[in-house]
């Protein structure tokens, strides 16, 4: 049985260890930063979530599409 200090020497294990929680890290910061500019821009992708500011005709203003999240989510 391999044990958890030589599995932490070894030199492939730690490379991927350390790209991973670059790769993670990465993905939590875009989805936050992706909300953030959804929130203050005001635009949405689907009814629901554009519940929360009005129902109906008046929610459909907030069913569009933005350059700017748009560029935030792609990258």
């Amino acid at each position: 049985m391999v044990g958890l200090t030589q599995v932490m020497e070894n030199e492939a294990f730690m490379a991927f260890a350390s790209y991973a929680t670059i790769i993670l890290s990465k993905m939590m910061f875009m989805s936050t930063a992706t909300a953030f500019y959804r929130l203050t821009r005001k635009v949405f992708a689907n009814p629901e979530d554009c519940a929360g500011f009005g129902k109906g005709e008046n929610a459909k203003k907030y069913l569009r599409t933005d350059d700017r999240v748009e560029r935030v989510r792609r990258d």
